[in-house]
């Protein structure tokens, strides 16, 4: 074989280690850092942007209905009552709760013998009324009440009945135990828990201290 190819071939072995340690891939190497654990976010914060985005797009209410804990439970009760067929004002009724609000009425269950709480938004109130109220006429009248505050809170425990018609017989008596916060500028209904004489089996009480 002529030298010059011999000298030529231990060349290219001599240098051939060094490209493919080029081309080789480096191994990261471990970081001597900390690695930083995410936070999950804070959930009184998040309520907190939810409730703020909620009472921008809140529907405005009448002045008149959230003036005082007596005008908020009139607007109430007024805005859900009357005849068969005849359209509610939803906007009204929903302008009165306060975003995140709770309607829990305390029904008599099938099979069982207590009463139990199912709780549900004003929004699905709306749904389920608006077919009631298409079938059949439906009026809600307050018959006496017991409140008690302290700061901007206020619990009322409104006793009431319900009738088909003004002047009609009354088909049920019951208690809407009503949280209400004041904000400085309006009254908001909270929540509303109700049970009538049906659930409980027990006429309403005109004192509601439970003995």
């Amino acid at each position: 074989m002529p030298r010059p190819f011999i000298i030529a071939c231990a060349a290219a072995l001599l240098t051939a280690p060094a490209a493919f340690a080029q081309q080789a891939p480096v191994a990261p190497q471990a970081s001597s850092a900390p690695a930083q654990k995410k936070l999950a976010p804070n959930p009184m914060n998040e309520a907190m942007r939810r409730t703020r985005s909620e009472l921008q797009t809140a529907p405005a209410p009448r002045p008149e209905d959230v003036g005082s804990v007596d005008a908020i439970i009139a607007a109430l009760y007024n805005v859900i009552s009357g005849p068969a067929g005849q359209p509610r004002d939803w906007q009204r009724f929903q302008s009165l709760f306060y975003p995140g609000a709770q309607m829990i009425p305390m029904r008599k269950p099938k099979a069982g013998p207590s009463p139990v709480a199912t709780p549900f938004s004003p929004e699905a109130y709306v749904s389920s009324a608006t077919v009631a109220f298409g079938k059949r006429g439906f009026y809600e009248k307050e018959l006496h009440r017991q409140t008690a505050g302290y700061g901007h809170l206020v619990h009322v425990m409104s006793a009431y009945e319900t009738r088909e018609s003004p002047n009609g017989p009354a088909l049920v008596q019951g208690v809407n135990s009503i949280q209400l916060v004041f904000d400085g500028q309006r009254w908001w209904i909270l929540n509303i828990a109700w049970t009538d004489d049906k659930a409980t089996e027990t006429p309403v009480p005109k004192d509601f201290t439970r003995k």
